[in-house]
């Protein structure tokens, strides 16, 4: 029998099962979710300013796909790995040779299925900085969502947000326009859930979902905070799309069982399935 999705209608009990998922997690839930058949709403925190780890990795990419449909870019353009770039953390490039070359396409697709750090610092190079993802975010009318500067950075300036800085909110509406084929054309959007569903981190959203249902999105993880936004499509094809954080954790851990990471799959069953 097929599983179909159905947003919760909240009421007493869901917000009891979410203040008891939150305590369990050690930090603050804050998200926002939508049918995106009915535009029903479902919200928390939606407004707070959330560090946004690597879930800052998909304005980048919306940026970079903007810039090809607009004829600045192209998807096969060379880009070339050094030493320079090579920074920690998640991905696979900083382990392979300098002088390695990929197409723009290819070290956006690293950027967000394995979060490759390296790979977000080349396409920050390669497109003049950050300036440009900001402006472009403001343009969407997304006034909060900011990247800062490159993952490592050595020479950034100090700020409580890190990486870079969302809401709730503001993810939601980023999965929007792509789920409904708004930014640039259908085709655009349709790449950006090409690269989005071939996601490695999956212990978030489709932790406790329904195997045959799928999961388009992005992860971002740091000691104080575990973030996963992305679109999930039933089993009939019911589209929606989930913008979840946890924020303030008070427990350090880089196993499954973090308790944020188990915290975001829990709430997205509570939305979808209860």
């Amino acid at each position: 029998m097929q599983q179909v999705a159905s947003l919760v209608t909240p009421d007493e009990r869901f917000w009891a099962d979410v203040a008891a998922i939150e305590k369990a997690s050690t930090g603050v839930l804050c998200f926002a979710a939508e049918d995106l058949q009915t535009r029903k709403v479902v919200q928390h925190n939606a407004e707070h300013k959330c560090r946004t780890a690597s879930v800052i990795k998909l304005p980048i990419l919306v940026h970079v796909g903007l810039e090809v449909a607009e004829g600045r870019r192209a998807w096969e353009e060379p880009l070339v790995l050094t030493d320079e770039e090579k920074v920690p953390g998640s991905g696979i490039l900083s382990q392979l040779t300098a002088g390695l070359q990929l197409t723009l396409r290819d070290v956006c697709v690293l950027m967000i299925v394995l979060s490759d750090n390296t790979a977000t610092n080349m396409i920050i190079e390669h497109i003049g900085g950050v300036n440009p993802i900001n402006a472009r975010m403001r343009a969407l009318g997304l006034e909060t969502t900011t990247c800062f500067r490159k993952v490592y950075a050595r020479d950034a300036l100090p700020n409580p947000y890190g990486l870079g800085v969302t809401t709730p909110r503001e993810m939601l509406q980023l999965l929007e326009m792509i789920a409904t084929g708004s930014l640039g054309s259908e085709a655009l959007c349709e790449e950006f859930l090409a690269i989005l569903s071939k996601q490695h981190y999956r212990d978030c959203i489709p932790r406790y979902l329904p195997e045959e249902w799928r999961y388009a999105g992005k992860t971002g993880s740091i000691d104080e905070a575990r973030n996963d936004v992305g679109i999930v499509t039933d089993a009939v094809g019911n589209r929606f799309a989930l913008a979840l954080f946890c924020q303030e954790l008070q427990v350090v851990c880089w196993t499954a069982d973090n308790p944020g990471e188990i915290a975001l799959a829990q709430l997205a069953k509570r939305l979808l399935l209860e």
